[in-house]
């Protein structure tokens, strides 16, 4: 009959498969995959070279970081003074703004209005001992306009026989005494900076 016409039977879409000699179809087998032979040894290596590559990051991040790690954990500072002595450095006092404070200054006349005298209390509020900072005096006229501007280092303010590269020791307060000659200048105020460079 015709394909599609309404008497016909569906013909099955799939038909089974049978031999047509009259044996028997072949057995299927499924093997296992083949996994390749585990190097156990190769991870155990490469698990100890990651790991030691992490130390040496953390290390490398703990040295760039010194002055932060030593502000916020003052008794990591004789760890890094002994790794420093292993390897022929030194470490000098942490250099953080935020723990100096200047508290109430003077500025005063000394013989003549050219010939000043600046106190100049600097407290370190910290638990460890700070970079002396550089000061910026700004010196003003009756207007409030800048007349003159002189940076002074820690070894112009210091008083003689302070250790400088010791720092400023931890809660203490210094006042540094500075004499200056403002040559054609006269002053009425002032202002005072501290930075490190």
């Amino acid at each position: 009959e015709p394909a599609g016409s309404a008497g016909a039977a569906a013909a099955p879409a799939f038909s089974a498969l049978e031999p047509r000699d009259g044996s028997e179809p072949f057995a299927v087998t499924r093997e296992a995959p083949a996994h390749p032979p585990r190097r156990i040894g190769w991870r155990i290596v490469g698990a100890l070279v990651a790991l030691l590559l992490l130390v040496g990051l953390a290390a490398q991040l703990l040295w760039w970081q010194r002055e932060s790690v030593m502000v916020y954990f003052p008794a990591s500072q004789p760890l890094y003074q002994q790794a420093c002595a292993q390897l022929g450095c030194r470490i000098t006092p942490p250099r953080d703004i935020d723990g100096l404070e200047v508290q109430q200054s003077d500025l005063r006349q000394v013989d003549d209005p050219h010939h000043l005298e600046l106190k100049v209390p600097l407290r370190n509020r910290f638990d460890i001992a700070l970079a002396y900072p550089a000061l910026e005096l700004t010196l003003l006229d009756r207007q409030n306009n800048v007349v003159l501007r002189r940076v002074l280092w820690p070894q112009d303010y210091a008083a003689p026989g302070t250790r400088i590269e010791a720092g400023l020791p931890a809660h203490s307060t210094q006042t540094m005494i500075v004499r200056l000659d403002t040559g054609n200048v006269v002053a009425s105020n002032f202002r005072i900076e501290i930075f490190y460079p």
